[in-house]
């Protein structure tokens, strides 16, 4: 249990709150919003505290002389970074995380921005960068709805929808073996009718289920094929893009370094001047997204991909759909505003990013005890993913898997043992070293990591 400082009570402070505080952390939040602090006093059992994050009477009120942890997630970025210096300063919070937004602070991070000597801060999340990270990787793997790099991209999650009289449906999972043929995968999740789970042996798949499939990297473009789907590399390939923010300059450097032909449409006249500088073989527009002429005018019909980036969520699910309309086969939208979340997939914008959730899965990884090394979320944040290591007094050791005391709710979906990775089955046991891909519920991380915890004999 940790004594925990939450800096701001928007979607991100509020989404954190709600999973440590539920893990049995001692949780306080800061926001000068009394109605956002009310909102989350109703949903939860933490303390809230209304007034400037920053102030050391503040912060002294909110606990951070006794805080293991803090977390600056206010929407200012400076006040977040100088309450991070009073936490160290006066209060000597061990641990200091913030959100900072600013490009020009995060490209410096690494150059002496950051340290005991300078600004104290143990982690800075930048949520740009995050989502920037889940819209490429999900590049490559353009057909699926979903993909995530694990055991440093040994393994591949990919979320993809099972189709109409395709070989998956009507299929148990117990008999995907006979499909699969040599290949090794695991289904870690299962969507139907809106509902997301960790599967069993009897989950039967349906047309119009989505599932997440663990995946070694060099047996992705085999899965892809026996499952009809297509597997591209970045290169060559003709991407038209809309808005040329914080997100969307990341997204389009690096499609241009990994060779795709971009154009990018960027509303804000001075914005689109500026980015016309920074690019080499991107194309720059400046215009409206819904500007019909002008979209008719970049041949959407003629384009591989479409990436909504803007900071408007109206205007990126409006112009997917039109990109939709004109046939573009893989669209990306970018969703701020968690309302958002659920909607847009039934209106058939199925592959979608959230710089919200990408932050907090993020500062929740940097936040797990004992030997997680990684964590994501999953299904609009209904599952957790764990990459967790194995030592010497582990409990999760020299137990076959089908006799491991797992919560129902959770699934060891792969093994990473001296470079090799195992697709597990019953008999196989996690050895000291090993690194475990687990799927589980929020509800139950605490007992998966209680897997991996450290004894203090190790010691």
């Amino acid at each position: 249990m940790k004594n925990v400082v939450i800096l701001g009570a928007g979607e991100v402070g509020y989404h954190i709150a709600r999973r440590l505080s539920s893990e049995g952390n001692n949780v306080s939040v800061v926001d000068q919003d009394a109605d956002r602090l009310q909102v989350i006093a109703d949903a939860m059992d933490v303390k809230t505290v209304c007034g400037k994050a920053s102030y050391p009477s503040v912060l002294e009120q909110a606990g951070a002389k006794n805080a293991d942890l803090l977390i600056a997630v206010t929407t200012n970025d400076e006040i977040n970074m100088l309450a991070c210096q009073v936490a160290h300063s006066l209060f000597k919070v061990p641990t200091k995380l913030a959100r900072v937004r600013e490009p020009d602070y995060v490209a410096h991070k690494d150059k002496g921005l950051i340290g005991r000597d300078d600004l104290p801060i143990d982690e800075i999340i930048s949520p740009e960068g995050e989502a920037a990270k889940v819209v490429m990787g999900r590049l490559n793997v353009s057909s699926a709805l979903d993909a995530r790099e694990f055991f440093d991209g040994a393994i591949q999650l990919v979320e993809i929808t099972v189709r109409p009289k395709s070989n998956l449906a009507g299929l148990s999972l117990m008999e995907l073996p006979e499909v699969m043929g040599d290949l090794r995968v695991y289904v870690v999740a299962h969507e139907h009718n809106g509902r997301w789970r960790v599967p069993n042996g009897k989950t039967v798949l349906l047309a119009g289920d989505s599932i997440y499939v663990a995946v070694a990297k060099e047996q992705l473009d085999p899965l892809m094929r026996v499952l009809d789907f297509t597997c591209h590399s970045p290169h060559g390939r003709n991407v038209l893009m809309v808005g040329g923010g914080h997100i969307g300059f990341i997204v389009a450097k690096e499609l241009e370094k990994a060779g795709s032909l971009v154009k990018l449409i960027e509303h804000n006249k001075e914005r689109a001047e500026w980015l016309s500088d920074h690019f080499d073989n991107v194309v720059v527009i400046q215009g409206d997204a819904l500007d019909q002429k002008l979209v008719e005018e970049e041949t959407p019909d003629q384009r591989d991909d479409f990436r909504a980036m803007t900071n408007d969520d109206e205007t990126n699910i409006l112009s997917s759909l039109i990109a939709k309309r004109y046939g573009v086969p893989h669209v990306v939208t970018l969703v701020n505003r968690s309302i958002y979340g659920q909607l847009v997939r039934q209106i058939g914008l199925d592959v979608t990013v959230s710089p919200r959730l990408s932050t907090v899965a993020s500062i929740l990884s940097f936040v797990r005890k004992g030997r997680i090394h990684g964590m994501a979320s999953l299904a609009d944040g209904n599952l957790e993913v764990l990459e967790a290591e194995a030592l010497e007094t582990s409990t999760i050791l020299h137990t076959p898997l089908r006799e491991l005391n797992l919560p129902d709710d959770t699934v060891i979906g792969a093994i990473l043992r001296d470079g090799e990775v195992i697709v597990p089955n019953g008999d196989i046991q996690v050895q000291s070293h090993d690194h475990v891909l687990m799927v589980t519920t929020s509800d139950s991380v605490v007992a998966v990591e209680k897997l991996f915890e450290v004894h203090l004999e190790f010691f």
